[in-house]
């Protein structure tokens, strides 16, 4: 049935796919703008100076089940206190950030707009519903066959209607919460594109206005199915943040090929248009969009100079990975695989060997930084805590785990095992569990 729901949906696209085209959502930056309060790194300050731990989460793709599992973490993080003589909290009250990508995005933008209403009303509104169907009752209404409505309008109707209720980023810019990034990719550049206002700063374009719904759709895009989110880019309005720091800065690698692909925005002529597709794509773990940011202010302590933010005691880096590696027969057999098969084992290949290197890659550079600051003469400790479907104990669980589908319509079986599996992964995960034991001591 969920086979024929997405064959269904990719015919869907096809026969639209000449007539349909996105309508920019957002607006221009006017001359008298105050973006002093705008949702940005810049002006997170606040969230990363509070408490006395600094908790950066990233959320991947994968559907339903990248959703479900980011829950199931974020329903450990609430269970966790931090005690300590001057304050009892959750782990969860000190998550500074979260960075999210496809699936995990629409955990990562409830949690931002409703808060702790996440855990009483998300499993309801989105984790049980057959998505999938509803939205393909939307594509399939004959007056849609005609209109230059793409199905991502009609997906983007959806959301705003069944979770985000019109929100825009101005609503979700609450001190009390973390910083949540929305990532999206860039066709036309190659680039990841953030959801916060530095990334708008270089399209002249002001992202209070702009709806959290429209920036989840965009993230979730995956190609050929929808059609990509549109931006405007606006004439020039001066420089941007962004290209400043970068000028500035000695860049790595990663750095110079992120300057390179967003200089394209500055060219108002030829690059008037930015279409937004998965966010997966560029980055499926969503660990690279904090890193991005830190790298083009030269590095961490840049990074954290330039904001104003205080660098903690703590730094612990969560990525969950909803990455699935279902089982094939493909070494049983020597008749060739088809071409659909062929395809799908190529992107998991890719897939995984992207994602244990960007995991490494995070891994090197917490221990660095952590190295550096103690030559300082500060004492931080850093800690990258894994959560991911490989590293479920019992191999029963694990192959059913790694055979839910990457979908939007998941049976509410498979939806518990998700949420069950990253609550008790997080709690029993040992760098989570060392930095427990290593704040407990200290405070």
């Amino acid at each position: 049935m969920k086979s024929t729901v997405f064959v269904t949906l990719g015919i869907t696209a096809i026969l639209q796919g000449c007539a349909t085209y996105g309508t920019p959502q957002n607006k221009p930056t006017l001359q008298d703008s105050d973006l002093s309060q705008s949702y940005s790194y810049q002006n997170s300050v606040k969230r990363y100076n509070s408490g006395e731990v600094m908790v950066l989460v990233a959320f991947s793709g994968g559907g339903t089940r990248a959703a479900a599992f980011a829950y199931g973490v974020m329903e450990g993080m609430r269970d966790q206190p931090l005690e300590s003589q001057s304050y009892d909290v959750s782990f969860l009250d000190e998550v500074d950030n979260i960075s999210s990508v496809s699936g995990g995005s629409f955990t990562a933008a409830y949690y931002g707009l409703y808060g702790d209403k996440l855990f009483t009303d998300f499993e309801q509104e989105f984790l049980y519903n057959d998505v999938t169907t509803s939205l393909l009752q939307r594509f399939l209404t004959p007056t849609l066959w005609f209109s230059s409505s793409g199905i991502t309008d009609e997906a983007i109707t959806y959301y705003q209607e069944e979770l985000f209720k019109g929100a825009t980023f101005a609503d979700i810019n609450q001190t009390d919460k973390p910083l949540v990034v929305i990532n999206a990719t860039d066709l036309g550049t190659g680039v990841r594109f953030s959801y916060v206002q530095e990334y708008f700063d270089l399209l002249c374009s002001d992202i209070s206005q702009y709806p959290v719904a429209n920036a989840v759709a965009a993230s979730a895009a995956v190609p050929v199915f929808f059609n990509p989110v549109v931006l405007e880019n606006y004439g020039d309005c001066g420089d941007s943040n962004i290209t400043n720091l970068v000028e500035q800065s000695e860049l790595n690698s990663v750095a110079k090929s992120t300057h390179s692909s967003l200089s394209h925005y500055l060219d108002k002529e030829q690059t008037k248009y930015i279409h937004l597709v998965d966010g997966g794509i560029t980055d499926n773990l969503g660990l690279f969009s904090l890193y991005d940011m830190m790298a083009m202010h030269g590095g961490q302590e840049g990074f954290f100079t330039d904001m104003g933010a205080d660098l903690k005691p703590y730094v612990v880096v969560i990525s969950v990975d909803a990455s699935a590696k279902p089982q094939n027969t493909m070494g049983q057999s020597v008749e060739k695989p088809d071409v659909t098969d062929t395809i799908s084992f190529m992107t998991d290949i890719q897939l995984h060997r992207y994602n244990d290197l960007t995991k490494n890659l995070i891994r090197e550079t917490l221990k660095r930084n952590g190295q550096a600051a103690t030559e300082r003469g500060q004492s931080v400790s850093t800690y990258f805590v894994d959560i991911n479907l490989n590293d479920v104990t019992d191999e029963e669980r694990r192959v059913s785990l790694n055979n839910i589908p990457t979908a939007l319509n998941l049976e509410k079986e498979q939806v518990d095992l998700l949420v069950q599996e990253g609550r008790e992964q997080l709690l029993k995960n040992e760098d989570f569990r060392r930095f427990l034991e290593d704040f407990r001591k200290k405070n």
